[in-house]
């Protein structure tokens, strides 16, 4: 099960760099192009936002990163190896994230409908609503006597991937 939870979270990374890898060259690419004499208002807009995308994806990958030190960081302690639901609760709420990522990756290299654009907000909400569910179900675990310290440490972890659904959801609208 958790090596399940890293696997997906190593996965996520993988694909935000080669994403982000990707963005740093284009970012370069379009710093010397928006210097040209000859590019227009409409060419500049476009080059700030994709230079702002490629910010959010390193915010993205901050954000990842933070929260496979703390994954790491939780692994090591007993709880979460020991109540198998806390990482099945974690597993899920991963993916559900990384779905988004690839619907989001998949608008900007296709292209976005306004009906997409809304089904992504509609996404976006229901990350915030499982937070919530997560946080609730937490809350009731540690007034029933469950370790602080797993908790929080699991609540954390919880936070951290809805920034990282956050930040996909900053990307979406820059599309």
């Amino acid at each position: 099960m958790i090596m399940n939870v890293l696997s997906q979270i190593v996965g996520f990374i993988g694909s935000l760099c080669l994403l982000l890898f990707g963005m740093n060259m284009l970012s370069n690419g379009i710093q010397k192009c928006a210097r040209l004499p000859n590019a227009n208002h409409d060419d500049r807009q476009h080059f700030s936002d994709l230079l702002h995308i490629t910010d959010t994806l390193e915010n993205l990958s901050d954000e990842t990163c933070s929260l496979m030190h703390t994954v790491k960081k939780y692994v090591s302690t007993e709880g979460f190896n020991a109540v198998s639901i806390r990482a099945k609760e974690i597993e899920n709420y991963v993916e559900q994230v990384r779905i988004f990522f690839e619907q989001v990756s998949v608008y900007f290299t296709i292209g976005l409908s306004q009906d997409e654009k809304l089904a992504g907000e509609a996404i976006e909400q229901k990350i915030d609503e499982t937070k919530k569910e997560l946080k609730k179900a937490s809350r009731k675990r540690l007034e029933a006597g469950a370790d602080v310290k797993e908790e929080l440490n699991y609540i954390d972890i919880v936070r951290k991937i809805e920034r990282a659904g956050d930040c996909i959801y900053t990307m979406l609208q820059s599309v």
